[in-house]
Protein backbone atom coordinates (compact mmCIF):
# COMPACT_ATOMS: atom_id res chain seq x y z
CA UNK A 1 0.00 0.00 0.00
CA UNK A 2 1.35 3.42 -0.89
CA UNK A 3 2.05 6.14 1.62
CA UNK A 4 -0.81 8.14 0.09
CA UNK A 5 -3.31 5.28 0.60
CA UNK A 6 -2.18 4.80 4.21
CA UNK A 7 -2.98 8.41 4.97
CA UNK A 8 -6.43 8.06 3.43
CA UNK A 9 -7.22 4.94 5.49
CA UNK A 10 -6.10 6.67 8.70
CA UNK A 11 -8.10 9.84 8.42
CA UNK A 12 -11.67 8.38 8.82
CA UNK A 13 -10.63 6.47 11.94
CA UNK A 14 -9.12 9.58 13.45
CA UNK A 15 -12.25 11.60 12.78
CA UNK A 16 -14.40 8.84 14.27
CA UNK A 17 -12.31 8.89 17.45
CA UNK A 18 -12.64 12.67 17.72
CA UNK A 19 -16.40 12.34 17.15
CA UNK A 20 -16.74 9.76 19.92
CA UNK A 21 -14.74 11.94 22.33
CA UNK A 22 -16.89 14.97 21.46
CA UNK A 23 -20.05 12.90 21.94
CA UNK A 24 -18.87 11.82 25.39
CA UNK A 25 -17.86 15.32 26.47
CA UNK A 26 -20.82 17.29 25.19
CA UNK A 27 -23.71 14.81 25.29
CA UNK A 28 -23.17 11.54 27.17
CA UNK A 29 -21.39 12.89 30.27
CA UNK A 30 -23.82 15.83 30.77
CA UNK A 31 -26.79 13.46 30.38
CA UNK A 32 -25.30 11.02 32.89
CA UNK A 33 -24.66 13.90 35.30
CA UNK A 34 -28.27 15.09 34.98
CA UNK A 35 -29.43 11.56 35.72
CA UNK A 36 -27.41 11.51 38.95
CA UNK A 37 -28.29 14.97 40.24
CA UNK A 38 -32.02 14.95 39.41
CA UNK A 39 -34.67 13.65 41.80
CA UNK A 40 -38.38 12.91 41.65
CA UNK A 41 -38.96 14.31 45.14
CA UNK A 42 -38.33 17.58 46.97
CA UNK A 43 -35.92 17.40 49.89
CA UNK A 44 -37.30 20.69 51.23
CA UNK A 45 -41.05 21.26 50.99
CA UNK A 46 -41.54 24.21 53.33
CA UNK A 47 -39.38 27.14 54.38
CA UNK A 48 -39.43 29.32 57.47
CA UNK A 49 -41.98 32.14 57.53
CA UNK A 50 -40.56 35.57 56.72
CA UNK A 51 -40.83 38.41 59.21
CA UNK A 52 -39.23 41.74 60.06
CA UNK A 53 -36.72 40.08 62.39
CA UNK A 54 -35.34 38.10 59.43
CA UNK A 55 -34.88 41.25 57.38
CA UNK A 56 -33.12 43.07 60.18
CA UNK A 57 -30.90 40.06 60.93
CA UNK A 58 -29.75 39.94 57.29
CA UNK A 59 -28.71 43.57 57.48
CA UNK A 60 -26.96 43.15 60.84
CA UNK A 61 -25.02 40.04 59.81
CA UNK A 62 -23.96 41.49 56.46
CA UNK A 63 -22.73 44.67 58.12
CA UNK A 64 -20.85 42.83 60.90
CA UNK A 65 -19.19 40.25 58.64
CA UNK A 66 -18.06 42.84 56.11
CA UNK A 67 -16.68 45.14 58.80
CA UNK A 68 -14.90 42.33 60.65
CA UNK A 69 -13.43 40.52 57.65
CA UNK A 70 -11.83 43.58 56.05
CA UNK A 71 -10.32 44.76 59.35
CA UNK A 72 -6.56 45.10 58.71
CA UNK A 73 -5.65 43.84 62.18
CA UNK A 74 -4.70 40.17 61.67
CA UNK A 75 -4.67 39.42 65.42
CA UNK A 76 -8.21 40.56 66.13
CA UNK A 77 -10.85 37.85 66.47
CA UNK A 78 -14.56 38.36 65.95
CA UNK A 79 -17.56 36.35 67.03
CA UNK A 80 -21.12 36.01 65.82
CA UNK A 81 -23.98 33.96 67.23
CA UNK A 82 -27.08 33.13 65.23
CA UNK A 83 -29.96 30.78 65.97
CA UNK A 84 -31.40 28.10 63.74
CA UNK A 85 -34.63 30.09 63.37
CA UNK A 86 -32.73 33.21 62.39
CA UNK A 87 -30.71 31.30 59.77
CA UNK A 88 -33.87 29.81 58.30
CA UNK A 89 -35.57 33.20 58.32
CA UNK A 90 -32.66 34.64 56.34
CA UNK A 91 -32.80 31.74 53.88
CA UNK A 92 -36.57 32.16 53.47
CA UNK A 93 -36.19 35.87 52.78
CA UNK A 94 -33.46 35.26 50.21
CA UNK A 95 -35.41 32.46 48.52
CA UNK A 96 -38.46 34.69 47.93
CA UNK A 97 -36.53 36.27 45.08
CA UNK A 98 -35.82 32.96 43.33
CA UNK A 99 -38.84 31.03 42.20
CA UNK A 100 -38.53 27.30 42.75
CA UNK A 101 -35.81 27.50 45.43
CA UNK A 102 -36.39 26.33 49.00
CA UNK A 103 -33.95 25.70 51.82
CA UNK A 104 -33.65 24.89 55.51
CA UNK A 105 -30.87 24.42 58.04
CA UNK A 106 -30.83 22.28 61.18
CA UNK A 107 -28.32 23.35 63.82
CA UNK A 108 -27.45 20.40 66.05
CA UNK A 109 -24.51 19.55 68.34
CA UNK A 110 -23.40 16.82 65.91
CA UNK A 111 -23.50 19.00 62.81
CA UNK A 112 -25.01 21.91 60.90
CA UNK A 113 -27.10 20.29 58.20
CA UNK A 114 -28.36 22.32 55.27
CA UNK A 115 -30.81 21.15 52.62
CA UNK A 116 -31.85 23.01 49.46
CA UNK A 117 -34.29 22.13 46.69
CA UNK A 118 -34.66 23.65 43.23
CA UNK A 119 -37.76 22.84 41.21
CA UNK A 120 -36.62 22.53 37.60
CA UNK A 121 -38.69 22.87 34.39
CA UNK A 122 -40.30 19.71 33.04
CA UNK A 123 -37.67 17.27 31.78
CA UNK A 124 -37.17 13.48 31.46
CA UNK A 125 -34.72 13.23 34.38
CA UNK A 126 -36.55 14.58 37.42
CA UNK A 127 -38.54 17.51 38.75
CA UNK A 128 -36.07 18.54 41.44
CA UNK A 129 -32.40 19.07 42.15
CA UNK A 130 -31.64 18.51 45.83
CA UNK A 131 -28.49 19.74 47.53
CA UNK A 132 -27.42 18.84 51.05
CA UNK A 133 -24.36 19.82 53.03
CA UNK A 134 -23.15 18.96 56.53
CA UNK A 135 -20.63 21.08 58.44
CA UNK A 136 -19.11 19.58 61.58
CA UNK A 137 -18.65 21.64 64.73
CA UNK A 138 -14.94 22.20 65.25
CA UNK A 139 -12.79 24.12 67.76
CA UNK A 140 -10.13 25.07 65.20
CA UNK A 141 -11.27 24.97 61.55
CA UNK A 142 -14.03 24.83 58.95
CA UNK A 143 -14.83 21.16 58.36
CA UNK A 144 -17.27 20.17 55.64
CA UNK A 145 -18.35 16.60 56.32
CA UNK A 146 -20.12 15.87 53.06
CA UNK A 147 -21.99 17.42 50.14
CA UNK A 148 -24.54 15.69 47.93
CA UNK A 149 -26.32 16.77 44.77
CA UNK A 150 -29.10 14.31 44.05
CA UNK A 151 -27.56 10.85 44.35
CA UNK A 152 -24.08 12.22 43.66
CA UNK A 153 -22.03 12.13 46.87
CA UNK A 154 -19.03 14.46 47.14
CA UNK A 155 -16.47 14.16 49.97
CA UNK A 156 -16.47 17.26 52.13
CA UNK A 157 -12.75 17.89 51.68
CA UNK A 158 -13.14 17.77 47.89
CA UNK A 159 -16.15 20.10 47.91
CA UNK A 160 -14.28 22.56 50.11
CA UNK A 161 -11.22 22.39 47.85
CA UNK A 162 -13.34 23.08 44.76
CA UNK A 163 -15.01 26.06 46.46
CA UNK A 164 -11.59 27.33 47.57
CA UNK A 165 -10.18 27.04 44.05
CA UNK A 166 -13.15 28.82 42.46
CA UNK A 167 -12.94 31.68 44.96
CA UNK A 168 -9.20 31.98 44.34
CA UNK A 169 -9.81 32.21 40.61
CA UNK A 170 -12.54 34.83 41.05
CA UNK A 171 -10.31 36.91 43.35
CA UNK A 172 -7.70 37.55 40.66
CA UNK A 173 -5.08 35.15 42.06
CA UNK A 174 -5.20 36.78 45.50
CA UNK A 175 -5.94 33.40 47.15
CA UNK A 176 -8.92 34.92 48.91
CA UNK A 177 -10.72 31.58 48.88
CA UNK A 178 -7.92 30.06 50.90
CA UNK A 179 -7.83 33.06 53.24
CA UNK A 180 -11.59 33.00 53.83
CA UNK A 181 -11.58 29.30 54.71
CA UNK A 182 -8.55 29.70 56.97
CA UNK A 183 -10.20 32.71 58.64
CA UNK A 184 -12.69 30.39 60.35
CA UNK A 185 -11.24 29.56 63.77
CA UNK A 186 -14.12 27.61 65.25
CA UNK A 187 -17.73 26.62 64.76
CA UNK A 188 -19.60 25.54 67.87
CA UNK A 189 -23.24 24.71 68.53
CA UNK A 190 -25.16 25.21 71.76
CA UNK A 191 -28.92 25.37 72.32
CA UNK A 192 -29.64 25.34 68.58
CA UNK A 193 -27.41 28.37 68.09
CA UNK A 194 -24.35 28.52 65.87
CA UNK A 195 -21.37 30.31 67.39
CA UNK A 196 -18.73 31.35 64.84
CA UNK A 197 -15.26 32.70 65.66
CA UNK A 198 -13.24 34.13 62.78
CA UNK A 199 -10.30 36.37 61.93
CA UNK A 200 -10.02 39.23 59.42
CA UNK A 201 -8.87 38.33 55.91
CA UNK A 202 -5.73 40.22 54.96
CA UNK A 203 -6.06 41.71 51.50
CA UNK A 204 -9.83 41.20 51.27
CA UNK A 205 -10.55 44.88 50.70
CA UNK A 206 -7.96 45.02 47.89
CA UNK A 207 -9.33 41.80 46.37
CA UNK A 208 -12.87 43.20 46.41
CA UNK A 209 -11.66 46.35 44.65
CA UNK A 210 -9.82 44.28 42.04
CA UNK A 211 -12.87 42.09 41.53
CA UNK A 212 -14.96 45.21 40.98
CA UNK A 213 -12.50 46.22 38.27
CA UNK A 214 -12.74 42.79 36.66
CA UNK A 215 -16.53 42.86 36.79
CA UNK A 216 -16.47 46.34 35.24
CA UNK A 217 -14.33 45.08 32.35
CA UNK A 218 -16.61 42.08 31.82
CA UNK A 219 -19.62 44.39 31.97
CA UNK A 220 -18.15 46.67 29.33
CA UNK A 221 -17.09 43.78 27.08
CA UNK A 222 -20.37 41.88 27.19
CA UNK A 223 -22.77 44.86 27.35
CA UNK A 224 -25.33 42.59 29.02
CA UNK A 225 -27.72 45.49 29.56
CA UNK A 226 -27.56 46.78 26.02
CA UNK A 227 -25.43 49.43 24.37
CA UNK A 228 -24.19 51.93 27.02
CA UNK A 229 -23.99 54.61 24.31
CA UNK A 230 -27.73 54.34 23.75
CA UNK A 231 -28.41 54.59 27.51
CA UNK A 232 -26.24 57.71 27.58
CA UNK A 233 -28.23 59.15 24.69
CA UNK A 234 -31.44 58.78 26.69
CA UNK A 235 -29.77 60.19 29.79
CA UNK A 236 -28.73 63.29 27.88
CA UNK A 237 -32.24 63.63 26.49
CA UNK A 238 -33.65 63.49 30.03
CA UNK A 239 -31.17 66.16 31.11
CA UNK A 240 -32.32 68.47 28.33
CA UNK A 241 -35.97 67.81 29.16
CA UNK A 242 -35.34 68.50 32.84
CA UNK A 243 -33.67 71.84 32.07
CA UNK A 244 -36.80 72.97 30.22
CA UNK A 245 -39.21 72.27 33.08
CA UNK A 246 -36.92 72.73 36.09
CA UNK A 247 -37.94 75.37 38.61
CA UNK A 248 -41.72 75.15 38.22
CA UNK A 249 -42.30 73.04 41.34
CA UNK A 250 -43.08 69.37 41.74
CA UNK A 251 -43.41 67.49 38.45
CA UNK A 252 -45.05 64.10 37.97
CA UNK A 253 -42.87 61.18 36.98
CA UNK A 254 -45.34 60.69 34.16
CA UNK A 255 -43.89 63.64 32.23
CA UNK A 256 -40.43 62.04 32.25
CA UNK A 257 -41.87 58.68 31.19
CA UNK A 258 -43.77 60.40 28.40
CA UNK A 259 -40.68 62.21 27.17
CA UNK A 260 -38.46 59.11 27.32
CA UNK A 261 -40.89 56.79 25.53
CA UNK A 262 -41.77 59.38 22.91
CA UNK A 263 -38.06 59.51 22.14
CA UNK A 264 -38.00 55.68 22.06
CA UNK A 265 -40.89 55.68 19.57
CA UNK A 266 -39.04 58.07 17.24
CA UNK A 267 -35.94 55.88 17.30
CA UNK A 268 -38.04 52.75 16.73
CA UNK A 269 -39.59 54.38 13.65
CA UNK A 270 -36.04 54.72 12.33
CA UNK A 271 -35.52 50.97 12.52
CA UNK A 272 -34.32 50.40 16.11
CA UNK A 273 -35.73 47.51 18.17
CA UNK A 274 -38.61 48.85 20.35
CA UNK A 275 -37.91 46.58 23.35
CA UNK A 276 -34.20 47.47 23.33
CA UNK A 277 -35.03 51.18 23.13
CA UNK A 278 -37.48 50.85 26.03
CA UNK A 279 -34.82 49.11 28.10
CA UNK A 280 -32.33 51.90 27.45
CA UNK A 281 -34.98 54.46 28.38
CA UNK A 282 -35.76 52.74 31.70
CA UNK A 283 -32.08 52.36 32.60
CA UNK A 284 -31.48 56.06 31.89
CA UNK A 285 -34.50 56.93 34.02
CA UNK A 286 -33.15 54.73 36.82
CA UNK A 287 -29.88 56.65 36.83
CA UNK A 288 -31.35 60.14 36.40
CA UNK A 289 -34.42 59.79 38.64
CA UNK A 290 -33.15 57.05 40.94
CA UNK A 291 -29.48 56.70 41.75
CA UNK A 292 -26.13 57.06 40.01
CA UNK A 293 -25.23 53.69 41.57
CA UNK A 294 -27.25 51.97 38.84
CA UNK A 295 -24.60 53.05 36.36
CA UNK A 296 -22.09 50.76 38.08
CA UNK A 297 -23.76 47.83 36.28
CA UNK A 298 -24.37 49.74 33.05
CA UNK A 299 -21.24 51.84 32.47
CA UNK A 300 -23.04 54.43 30.38
CA UNK A 301 -22.34 57.78 31.99
CA UNK A 302 -18.86 59.30 32.18
CA UNK A 303 -17.67 61.66 34.93
CA UNK A 304 -17.95 64.72 32.73
CA UNK A 305 -21.59 63.99 31.97
CA UNK A 306 -22.35 63.40 35.65
CA UNK A 307 -20.68 66.70 36.54
CA UNK A 308 -22.63 68.55 33.89
CA UNK A 309 -25.93 66.82 34.65
CA UNK A 310 -26.12 64.84 37.87
CA UNK A 311 -29.08 62.68 38.94
CA UNK A 312 -31.87 64.72 40.49
CA UNK A 313 -32.86 64.27 44.14
CA UNK A 314 -36.30 65.83 44.44
CA UNK A 315 -39.22 67.66 42.78
CA UNK A 316 -40.18 64.64 40.69
CA UNK A 317 -43.07 62.83 42.33
CA UNK A 318 -45.52 59.99 41.89
CA UNK A 319 -48.93 60.32 43.56
CA UNK A 320 -47.47 63.50 45.03
CA UNK A 321 -44.57 61.69 46.74
CA UNK A 322 -40.93 61.37 45.78
CA UNK A 323 -40.51 58.09 47.70
CA UNK A 324 -43.06 56.40 45.44
CA UNK A 325 -41.17 57.66 42.40
CA UNK A 326 -38.08 55.90 43.74
CA UNK A 327 -39.97 52.68 44.45
CA UNK A 328 -41.41 52.65 40.93
CA UNK A 329 -38.13 53.44 39.16
CA UNK A 330 -35.97 51.14 41.30
CA UNK A 331 -38.31 48.19 40.78
CA UNK A 332 -38.48 48.77 37.01
CA UNK A 333 -34.68 48.89 36.80
CA UNK A 334 -34.24 45.82 38.98
CA UNK A 335 -36.65 43.96 36.71
CA UNK A 336 -34.20 44.57 33.90
CA UNK A 337 -31.18 43.58 35.94
CA UNK A 338 -32.79 40.49 37.40
CA UNK A 339 -36.36 39.24 37.21
CA UNK A 340 -39.61 40.41 38.72
CA UNK A 341 -39.36 37.92 41.61
CA UNK A 342 -36.04 39.26 42.80
CA UNK A 343 -36.93 42.92 42.40
CA UNK A 344 -40.16 42.43 44.36
CA UNK A 345 -38.32 40.51 47.09
CA UNK A 346 -36.03 43.52 47.50
CA UNK A 347 -39.11 45.71 47.88
CA UNK A 348 -40.48 43.38 50.54
CA UNK A 349 -37.11 43.42 52.31
CA UNK A 350 -37.18 47.21 52.53
CA UNK A 351 -40.73 47.22 53.85
CA UNK A 352 -39.91 44.63 56.50
CA UNK A 353 -37.02 46.79 57.69
CA UNK A 354 -39.33 49.81 57.83
CA UNK A 355 -41.79 47.90 60.01
CA UNK A 356 -39.19 47.78 62.76
CA UNK A 357 -39.15 50.37 65.53
CA UNK A 358 -37.56 53.54 64.16
CA UNK A 359 -38.52 52.73 60.57
CA UNK A 360 -41.39 54.26 58.63
CA UNK A 361 -43.46 51.11 59.01
CA UNK A 362 -44.60 48.48 56.54
CA UNK A 363 -46.41 50.16 53.67
CA UNK A 364 -48.78 48.60 51.15
CA UNK A 365 -48.55 51.89 49.26
CA UNK A 366 -44.84 51.29 48.72
CA UNK A 367 -45.60 47.72 47.69
CA UNK A 368 -48.08 49.07 45.13
CA UNK A 369 -45.37 51.31 43.67
CA UNK A 370 -42.97 48.35 43.52
CA UNK A 371 -45.52 46.17 41.74
CA UNK A 372 -46.44 48.94 39.32
CA UNK A 373 -42.79 49.52 38.41
CA UNK A 374 -42.24 45.82 37.75
CA UNK A 375 -45.39 45.57 35.62
CA UNK A 376 -44.43 48.68 33.64
CA UNK A 377 -41.00 47.20 32.89
CA UNK A 378 -42.52 43.86 31.89
CA UNK A 379 -44.74 45.63 29.37
CA UNK A 380 -41.90 47.77 28.05
CA UNK A 381 -39.48 44.85 27.59
CA UNK A 382 -41.87 42.36 26.00
CA UNK A 383 -41.43 42.33 22.23
CA UNK A 384 -45.18 41.88 21.76
CA UNK A 385 -46.10 44.99 23.80
CA UNK A 386 -43.01 47.21 23.51
CA UNK A 387 -44.50 49.28 20.68
CA UNK A 388 -47.80 49.64 22.56
CA UNK A 389 -46.17 51.45 25.47
CA UNK A 390 -44.47 53.80 22.99
CA UNK A 391 -47.78 54.58 21.30
CA UNK A 392 -49.22 55.39 24.73
CA UNK A 393 -46.29 57.69 25.56
CA UNK A 394 -48.19 60.96 25.19
CA UNK A 395 -50.82 59.75 27.69
CA UNK A 396 -48.28 58.79 30.36
CA UNK A 397 -48.41 62.35 31.71
CA UNK A 398 -51.63 61.17 33.40
CA UNK A 399 -50.63 58.97 36.33
CA UNK A 400 -53.93 57.05 36.39
CA UNK A 401 -52.91 55.56 33.03
CA UNK A 402 -50.01 53.57 34.55
CA UNK A 403 -50.16 53.92 38.34
CA UNK A 404 -52.88 52.45 40.59
CA UNK A 405 -54.92 54.24 43.18
CA UNK A 406 -53.36 54.04 46.63
CA UNK A 407 -56.61 54.84 48.42
CA UNK A 408 -57.23 52.77 51.56
CA UNK A 409 -53.91 50.95 51.36
CA UNK A 410 -52.46 50.76 54.90
CA UNK A 411 -49.12 52.40 55.73
CA UNK A 412 -46.89 52.81 58.77
CA UNK A 413 -47.64 49.32 60.11
CA UNK A 414 -45.32 48.48 62.99
CA UNK A 415 -43.55 45.15 63.25
CA UNK A 416 -45.73 44.13 66.19
CA UNK A 417 -48.93 44.95 64.34
CA UNK A 418 -47.74 43.36 61.08
CA UNK A 419 -46.57 40.16 62.79
CA UNK A 420 -49.84 39.99 64.76
CA UNK A 421 -51.67 39.78 61.43
CA UNK A 422 -49.44 36.93 60.26
CA UNK A 423 -46.74 38.76 58.29
CA UNK A 424 -45.97 38.13 54.63
CA UNK A 425 -47.42 34.61 54.67
CA UNK A 426 -50.80 35.76 56.02
CA UNK A 427 -54.13 36.10 54.24
CA UNK A 428 -54.09 39.73 55.38
CA UNK A 429 -50.97 40.39 53.29
CA UNK A 430 -52.12 38.27 50.35
CA UNK A 431 -55.53 39.95 50.18
CA UNK A 432 -54.01 43.43 49.96
CA UNK A 433 -51.52 42.16 47.39
CA UNK A 434 -54.43 40.79 45.34
CA UNK A 435 -56.15 44.19 45.61
CA UNK A 436 -53.01 45.94 44.36
CA UNK A 437 -52.61 43.52 41.45
CA UNK A 438 -56.27 43.95 40.47
CA UNK A 439 -55.92 47.74 40.48
CA UNK A 440 -52.84 47.50 38.25
CA UNK A 441 -54.55 45.10 35.86
CA UNK A 442 -57.45 47.53 35.44
CA UNK A 443 -55.24 50.49 34.48
CA UNK A 444 -55.77 51.71 30.88
CA UNK A 445 -52.15 50.96 29.95
CA UNK A 446 -52.58 47.26 30.73
CA UNK A 447 -56.23 46.76 29.81
CA UNK A 448 -55.45 47.78 26.24
CA UNK A 449 -52.75 45.12 25.98
CA UNK A 450 -55.41 42.53 26.81
CA UNK A 451 -58.18 43.93 24.59
CA UNK A 452 -55.89 45.06 21.78
CA UNK A 453 -54.85 48.56 20.56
Amino acid sequence: MSRKNKQRSYKPGFLTTIGIIALLIFIVIPLMTLTYISDSYALVKETESVDADSAVKVKEIARQLYGDLINPSSSQRSEITISQNEINGIIALAMRGFKGFKGRVNVTPIGIKGAFTFHVPKNPFGDYINLSITIDPSPNALIVNHVSIGSLEIPGTLALSVAETLLNILSNKEAIGTSLINAVESIQVKNSKLHLVYRPVIGLRQAINKTKGTVKNIRDDLALLGDPKVVKLYYQMLCEFHEKINGIGDISLGYYLSSAFSFAEKRSFSGENPAEENQAALLALAIFLGSAHFDSVIGAIDKETFQRCSPIKDHVVLAGRDDLRLHFIFSAALKIISDSGLSFAIGEFKELLDSRQGGSGFSFVDIAADRAGIRFAELALDNSTASHIQRMASKLTEENIFFPSITALPEGISQQAFDARGGIESNYYKEYLATINARINNLPLYKKTIMGP
